[in-house]
């Protein structure tokens, strides 16, 4: 069987456009030869998100309330890179920047990316990395934004890996972050 055809754009139009997202419609021409409106959303730039593990194994997770969902709920730590920065490095900042954490050193050994998720392909095409890094230690180095609430949490591989399972956390990266260390064999 032969995959689908993609889509033709014959325009695009922008419909709202502000900081954070930007929402565009466009005429297309389906394989059918029928024209359809869709609406695609429109990221602010590449987000990065970092599974982080201490000398003992256990993995920071951060509680923080989502409005969008409207729960508080468990996330790794993670934001936009900067527009140049290399992907590892802003995973490592904003890391350290939410939660006061870095690694002890950046090797291979210690940082390591895990692969990428589409955080919805059917609205756009934003995408979410995620980098693991090994050897957490305290800085205290943390700029919080103006609207990050959160709090600080190690937990255990069994937690999470059961926390998934039972649905308890269902963020996108965090769950990915589990599959790509387990496919990678880092985890069983």
């Amino acid at each position: 069987m032969n995959d689908p055809q993609p889509w033709r754009t014959l325009a695009t139009r922008t419909a709202f456009k502000n900081r954070w997202l930007t929402v565009e419609t466009d005429d297309v021409q389906l394989p059918s030869g029928q024209q359809y409106e869709y609406t695609r959303l429109v990221g602010p730039g590449i987000g990065v998100a970092v599974i982080g593990f201490n000398a003992a194994g256990e993995i920071l997770l951060e509680r923080e309330y989502r409005h969008g969902v409207g729960e508080v709920i468990w996330q790794l730590p993670g934001g936009l890179i900067h527009e140049g920065e290399e992907l590892i490095i802003g995973g490592l900042r904003e890391l350290e920047e939410e939660t006061g954490f870095a690694p002890v050193q950046v090797t291979p050994e210690s940082v390591r990316y895990l692969g990428a998720v589409w955080d919805n392909p059917g609205f756009g095409n934003m995408t979410s990395h995620i980098v693991a890094a090994w050897g957490l230690e305290h800085t205290g180095n943390t700029h919080l934004d103006p609207t990050e609430f959160v709090s600080l949490h190690w937990v255990t591989m069994d937690w999470l890996k059961e926390a998934v399972r039972s649905g308890e956390v269902k963020e996108r990266t965090t769950v990915a972050a589990l599959a790509y260390l387990m496919v990678n064999g880092v985890l069983t």
